[in-house]
């Protein structure tokens, strides 16, 4: 009896690269999806649009080369100014569904507008308001990635394999 062994090889090299594929593909859609559920919760808990936390986030895709995926989440403080249109009130600047109390809108110079608060009662020494997203938004994303993210990857690869194999 022979066996052919150049044949039984190039059938596991051809399987190792479906496993592959399939490893790719569920590292991708498990970070997309890790992107949208933190884009969601957070602006929810921050009161604040979709859009301007999603740019917030970055996705670095996975590859057949590299099978990693990392994702930048920029946590730095925001202007408020950044979150949407804003209106002032008597009580202060609102924006969105937030409010600034003992703010006020100004055009700068250069032409920025932005919402500051004096730091005294003198006209002079002002501070931009900032927003600050780094507790909360952090406390978010390290949930989804220790209690759900593994779940959720093992059920996009089984979809992934199951349709390759």
């Amino acid at each position: 009896m022979r066996i052919n062994t150049g044949s039984i090889i190039q059938s596991i090299d051809a399987e190792r690269k479906k496993v592959e594929k399939a490893t790719v593909s569920a590292l991708n859609k498990t970070a997309n999806w890790l992107k949208l559920q933190a884009a969601r919760e957070i602006s929810e808990e921050k009161r604040i649009n979709l859009n301007v936390i999603r740019k917030r986030l970055r996705i670095f895709k996975a590859k057949i080369s590299r099978l990693d995926v990392l994702m930048r989440a920029n946590l730095y403080d925001m202007r408020a100014s950044s979150i949407g249109s804003m209106r002032e009130t008597k009580r202060g600047t609102k924006i969105g569904k937030n409010e600034f109390i003992g703010t006020f809108t100004a055009t700068m110079p250069r032409d920025y507008k932005g919402v500051f608060k004096r730091e005294g009662r003198a006209a002079l020494p002002i501070k931009e308001v900032k927003l600050l997203l780094e507790p909360e938004a952090s406390r978010i994303i390290g949930n989804l990635v220790n209690y759900e993210v593994e779940k959720v990857f093992t059920k996009f690869f089984e979809r992934d394999i199951t349709g390759s194999v």
